[in-house]
């Protein structure tokens, strides 16, 4: 049988990060949208630039919908996990006569 551990600090983390990570591919596109003609010196660099934006754009709004997802199953494991580890704790105390 597979050893098998939850850290509930580790989830809470990892959570977090990911949260984050749309923020920070972000911060990337807009670096980009910052570049003009004057920044790249070329027309078709522009164009090109242009283009990877909008392939950005999308791709990132495919991640925030990953992350969300996936942020949101993780918080419900976070709960169910809690919720189980309270009911063992109840159950295996021994009650006051």
């Amino acid at each position: 049988m597979a050893d098998f551990t939850v850290s509930p600090q580790f989830v809470a983390q990892l959570c977090r990060d990911l949260k984050g990570c749309g923020d920070e591919l972000d911060q990337g596109l807009q670096a980009l949208k910052g570049a003009g003609r004057a920044g790249l010196g070329y027309d078709f660099l522009e164009d090109a630039g242009r283009h990877f934006q909008d392939t950005w754009d999308y791709g990132l709004g495919k991640v925030r919908e990953s992350v969300k997802v996936l942020v949101e199953g993780l918080e419900r494991i976070q709960r169910e996990y809690d919720g189980t580890e309270q009911s063992i704790i109840k159950a295996l105390t021994p009650q006051a006569a």
